[in-house]
């Protein structure tokens, strides 16, 4: 197998897309538009005239290249509409350039990867096909319980809330959100990505009121095939005294049940996650993230760990 190394202007971006479209693990992270808003010079290896494709997210530091995930670019790594093999995944991570690179990057499910530098880390899924009297059935008594306190402090959940309202309240002194995006070229990029996302109908946004109709969370979320992300989420105190979160995701499930998707609640913010998580019946599952550093040692000591 021939694997090239591509940069930026060497991408064939119309192909690249069909490729991501028709991929069996397609996701809308690896879409060239949502690439070029996290990184305008991310480069690329492909193989057999774009049947097999992964993208590299680039962070020059140091004069070194430094391959990460970036916080709002959820687990890339290889994508095809053919057969994605353990061995088809090996062979595109050892074409990564290495020389004086940092390699921080996690693997979509699909990517199998069994490998001294892989360690496996955990995200949350919910199958949204039954009916919503089913998926609430299995919520535990905690959240059960949690839900009803939110009804009981009258908070309210609403779709649509402005993109500039939700970021601006996110960032408030007090709020918390997840992923925490303290750059404020990150806050940029995801004001961008949830503009292009409604252009092209591929997002929600929902947002929980208190009794005094004051915003105290609020969600961003983002579709991908056959799969919704939980992208974004941030929370004020009386957001999470109220149990306010926990109201959006149900009225989030509720809206969604009985269609054919999956939903990750991954970033969510409360005061215990794990319990959230399981409160819902989301289930667990691992994916692989490679991590490899081939700075020189200086280097190590002067740029942080990705």
């Amino acid at each position: 197998m021939k694997i090239q190394y591509l940069k930026n202007h060497e991408i064939n971006f119309v192909r690249w897309d069909n490729c991501i479209n028709n991929a069996l693990n397609g996701s809308v992270f690896a879409y060239s538009w949502y690439l070029n808003i996290i990184c305008e010079d991310w480069a690329a290896l492909v193989s057999g005239d774009y049947k097999y494709v992964m993208p590299l997210i680039l962070k020059p530091e140091f004069k070194n290249l430094i391959f990460y995930s970036h916080k709002l670019g959820q687990r890339l790594g290889v994508f095809s509409n053919l057969l994605l093999s353990e061995d088809i995944v090996k062979k595109f991570i050892n074409a990564i350039p290495e020389n004086n690179s940092l390699i921080s990057i996690s693997l979509n499910k699909s990517n199998k990867l069994n490998l001294p530098e892989v360690k496996k880390l955990r995200t949350y899924e919910l199958d949204l096909i039954q009916s919503y009297k089913k998926i609430s059935e299995k919520y535990s008594n905690q959240f059960q319980k949690d839900l009803q306190k939110a009804k009981e402090n009258k908070i309210t959940i609403t779709k649509g809330i402005l993109p500039n309202d939700l970021i601006n309240f996110s960032i408030k002194k007090g709020a918390r959100s997840n992923p925490k995006l303290k750059k404020k070229k990150d806050i940029h990029k995801l004001r961008m990505i949830i503009a292009n996302s409604i252009r092209y109908s591929l997002s929600d946004t929902y947002c929980a009121y208190n009794e005094d109709n004051t915003i105290c969370a609020a969600a961003f979320f983002i579709k991908s095939k056959r799969k919704l992300h939980l992208l974004y989420a941030a929370i004020n105190k009386n957001g999470l005294k109220t149990n306010a979160f926990h109201l959006l995701i149900d009225k989030y499930i509720e809206v969604h049940s009985e269609k054919d998707l999956t939903l990750n609640i991954e970033n969510v913010v409360s005061n215990n996650n794990a319990d959230f998580y399981s409160g819902t019946g989301a289930v667990e599952y691992n994916y692989n993230h490679y991590y490899k550093n081939n700075l020189p040692w200086i280097y190590k000591l002067l740029i942080k760990n990705y």
